[in-house]
């Protein structure tokens, strides 16, 4: 019993230090509009020559299991007008930083989802102008179908 009171102040003292709570990502600048340090979260573009902005805009990186350092960079934008959703997505695979990539599917491809229907670019370019510490910023240019994406300007949070 003698034993029972030494121990359990001893471990009593060794757990208290341990609910310390620790700094996090909570400490991090957050990805908010109009933030002079943060991306501004947009896409824009020239869809048949009528003006297209995103609503929402967000990009993330899928990393290869097999082999390190090689990743996919994976962009998505989507606007909502009387609630028929509009989507431009991009897949940049083996993503080195800023660099103009060609859009060639299968290897690079994008897309413009109209409501339901899917159109697959066919020919463009996609520019990487900027990688900073808080985002990925450039401009896009498409051909999908009948859909001629042009003057296209992204600005994302850093995957």
């Amino acid at each position: 019993m003698k034993r029972l009171l030494l121990i359990f102040p001893f471990s009593l003292c060794l757990a208290i230090p341990a609910c310390k709570k620790v700094r996090g990502p909570a400490n991090e600048k957050s990805v908010q509009q109009n933030n002079n340090l943060d991306s501004t979260v947009s896409m824009t573009a020239s869809i048949n020559g009528k003006p297209w902005h995103s609503d929402t805009a967000y990009g993330y990186f899928v990393d290869y299991s097999g082999n390190a350092g090689i990743r996919n960079l994976m962009i998505t934008a989507t606007q909502r007008i009387n609630d028929t959703a509009t989507t431009i997505k991009f897949n940049i695979t083996n993503y080195t930083g800023p660099n103009t990539y060609t859009i060639d599917p299968p290897v690079n491809t994008a897309a413009y989802y109209a409501g339901n229907f899917r159109n697959f670019g066919i020919t463009g370019t996609f520019v990487v102008a900027s990688d900073t510490a808080y985002a990925l910023r450039g401009t896009f240019t498409f051909t999908a179908d009948t859909f001629t994406i042009s003057s296209g300007v992204f600005d994302v949070a850093l995957p």
